[in-house]
């Protein structure tokens, strides 16, 4: 469905995005993860064809891009972080015609896939109503529906539920996965809130420095992440010293003033640590549950980077 092949993107000398390939398929989910400025974002421009690529190319079922806009619009929808996805004067139903006429699609047929988006996402109720006067939840919502307007194949999502409250948060979510699996739609999303990333993915592609770290299937990635990871709380701030010996048994990372974690190097290691342990001034030892937040930190860091 969309295939990357060696992309790469220089600015003065400095390499932002370094060599990519992936594949998106039919009605997946791939979750495009990587700390800031890791090079995600440049990336789905390039794809987008809102940057230029050094090298590289960009497949859309089967055929390459090369500055082919009318088919970029004609199976693509987009909705980049921080940009203008609306025009804040206008309602969401006059947003829906002004999208939909840019895309070819006839005022009545823009304003029945608005409104019936709307409605999915259950506040058809404000398609009258001036974009500036909704919640940022709302407009976020009304982007995601302007996105839709033309049935897109492939939807791009770069922080979808970036400072929305929960609810709203939870309602994009849904609406997305239902639209994926009654649509067979593929989308590719960026987020710095794993959650997201783990309810809606069934692929994670991780990038570090504008090369990809880690690349696996959603419900085998932490399955197949068997390390023990501890959480310790001290009393008061550690000798390096003491974090040198803590080391010994695994990863160390520090989380907070008087707060580590350590993945052990193997089960066996344990004793180890309790024995280091013993005559620090810990306070607290408890063993963390593994999710995709907690893997992401850890291969980040194994590569040498703070998020």
């Amino acid at each position: 469905m969309l295939k990357v092949t060696n992309l790469k993107k220089m600015y003065q000398g400095f390499e932002a995005v370094h060599d990519i390939s992936f594949e998106l398929n039919p009605g997946e989910v791939l979750a495009f993860l990587g700390p800031n400025g890791a090079g995600k974002t440049t990336t789905i421009k390039m794809i987008l064809n809102l940057i230029i690529p050094t090298s590289g190319e960009i497949e859309v079922f089967g055929e390459k891009l090369d500055n082919r806009h009318h088919y970029l619009l004609e199976n693509i929808g987009a909705v980049l972080e921080g940009s203008r996805n609306l025009y804040w004067r206008m309602s969401p139903k006059e947003n829906f015609i002004y999208w939909g006429g840019i895309r070819g699609i006839s005022n009545k047929d823009a304003i029945l896939n608005g409104l019936s988006y709307l409605d999915m996402f259950g506040i058809g109720d404000k398609k009258d109503i001036p974009v500036r006067e909704l919640s940022r939840g709302m407009q976020q919502i009304v982007s995601i529906c302007c996105a839709l307007l033309h049935h897109p194949k492939i939807l791009f999502l770069d922080e979808p539920t970036l400072g929305l409250d929960v609810n709203a948060s939870d309602k994009i979510q849904e609406v997305i996965s239902n639209l994926v699996q009654s649509e067979n739609m593929s989308v590719l999303l960026t987020t710095h809130q794993m959650s997201v990333a783990q309810n809606l993915a069934s692929r994670i592609i991780m990038i570090r420095q504008g090369q990809i770290i880690f690349d696996q299937l959603a419900p085998s990635v932490i399955s197949s992440f068997d390390q023990d990871i501890y959480s310790l709380s001290f009393s008061k701030e550690i000798t390096d010293n003491l974090i040198d010996l803590i080391s010994q048994t695994g990863v160390v990372e520090k989380v907070g003033r008087m707060e580590y974690q350590v993945a052990l190097n193997a089960p066996q290691k344990l004793p180890n640590l309790l024995q280091v342990l013993a005559s620090s001034p810990i306070t607290a030892v408890n063993k963390q549950t593994i999710d995709l937040e907690v893997l992401f930190r850890k291969l980040i860091n194994q590569q040498g980077v703070a998020e």
